[in-house]
C-alpha cells in the first residue's frame, strides 16, 4: 500500500512540473503546502501509533533536502522554486534509517542520473530548435582564443592516451582508451552547453517579466548602489527596486538567463523511485 503522503508527494510534483514548464515558476504556495504536508502526515502517524519515528523520518528527510537544495542554490545550479520542492519531497518520503538504504537515498540518486540525462536532452532539442543560433555560438566558442588553447591541449593528451594505448595490455588498453574518450567528450560536451547557453537561453526581457530567483546577467546600480548582480538570483527586494528603476524610465529590459525546467526530472525519478524501489539490489 502506498502511504498517503507518497500520494500527496506524486500531485505535488506533477502540478509543480506543469507549472515550471509553463511558466518556468513553481508557486511559494506549492512548494510550502508540501512541506506542510509531509510534517503534518507524520505528525499525525506519530500520534495515531503513538510512535516519534516517523515525524522524525519527516524532518531528517527535510533537513537532507534543505542541504542539498541551498548546496545546488548557492552553486547556480537550481533555481528557488526547485529547492524548495527538494524539502517538500524530503518531508513527504522522509528518511527511514531503519530500513537498510533509505529509499530518499535511492530517490535522490535516481533525481540525479535522470536529471543529468533529461537536462542534457532538453539541451540537444533546444539546440535543434534554434539550429542556426546554436550552430553560429557553436562555432564562436569553438574559434575563441581559449577555447582554441584548450582544444589543442585536448588532441594532445587524446593522442598520447590512444597511443599508450597501443604499447600496453589489455586492461591498461581499456582504460587508456577510456579516458582518451572521456576527454574528448567532456570538452566538446563543454562547448556545446556554453553554446547553448549562449544561444537558447540567453534573454533581454522587459523588467515586468522578471520573477523571484530568475538569474540575470548583468550588473545594475543606480548612484552606485547595486540592484542586481549575476552572482545571485534576484530576491524579491531586487526585484522592487528594479520595478522601482523602471518606473522611472531608466531601464526597460534586462539580460537574463532562461532556465531548463527542471522539476520533471524530479517527478519521473519519483515515480522510477515507485516502481523499482532499491534498484541497486539487482546488482548485489
Amino acid at each position: 500500500m502506498i502511504p498517503v503522503s507518497f500520494v500527496f508527494a506524486f500531485f505535488g510534483l506533477f502540478f509543480a512540473s506543469i507549472f515550471d514548464i509553463r511558466t518556468r515558476e513553481i508557486p511559494d504556495w506549492l512548494s510550502y503546502s508540501m512541506i506542510a504536508l509531509g510534517f503534518g502526515t507524520a505528525l499525525i502517524a506519530s500520534i495515531l501509533y503513538k510512535d516519534f519515528y516517523p515525524i522524525v523520518y519527516s524532518i531528517i528527510g527535510f533537513a537532507i533536502g534543505f542541504v542539498l537544495a541551498w548546496i545546488f542554490y548557492k552553486t547556480n545550479q537550481w533555481g528557488g522554486g526547485d529547492s524548495k520542492a527538494l524539502m517538500g519531497l524530503g518531508a513527504l518520503v522522509g528518511f527511514n534509517f531503519n530500513e537498510g538504504l533509505p529509499l530518499f537515498l535511492i530517490l535522490l540518486l535516481n533525481i540525479f542520473i535522470i536529471g543529468a540525462l533529461y537536462g542534457f536532452l532538453w539541451s540537444v532539442f533546444l539546440a535543434l530548435k534554434n539550429f542556426k543560433m546554436f550552430k553560429r555560438a557553436f562555432r564562436d566558442y569553438q574559434l575563441s582564443e581559449n577555447i582554441t588553447k584548450v582544444r589543442r591541449m585536448v588532441v594532445i593528451a587524446t593522442i598520447v592516451g590512444l597511443v599508450a594505448a597501443i604499447f600496453t595490455d589489455s586492461f591498461n588498453r581499456l582504460f587508456f582508451i577510456s579516458v582518451s574518450a572521456l576527454i574528448f567528450f567532456m570538452f566538446h560536451f563543454f562547448v556545446f552547453t556554453k553554446a547553448v547557453e549562449k544561444s537558447c537561453m540567453e534573454k533581454n526581457i522587459p523588467i515586468s517579466k522578471l520573477t523571484e530567483g530568475d538569474w540575470v546577467l548583468e550588473t545594475v546600480s543606480v548612484n552606485g548602489k547595486v540592484l542586481c548582480t549575476p552572482k545571485n538570483p534576484v530576491t524579491k527586494e531586487e526585484l522592487a527596486s528594479l520595478l522601482k528603476f523602471k518606473s522611472q524610465h531608466k531601464k526597460s529590459k534586462i539580460l537574463m538567463r532562461e532556465g531548463i525546467p527542471f522539476l520533471p526530472s524530479f517527478f519521473i525519478a519519483f515515480i522510477f523511485t515507485l516502481l523499482l524501489g532499491n534498484w541497486l539490489l539487482f546488482f548485489i
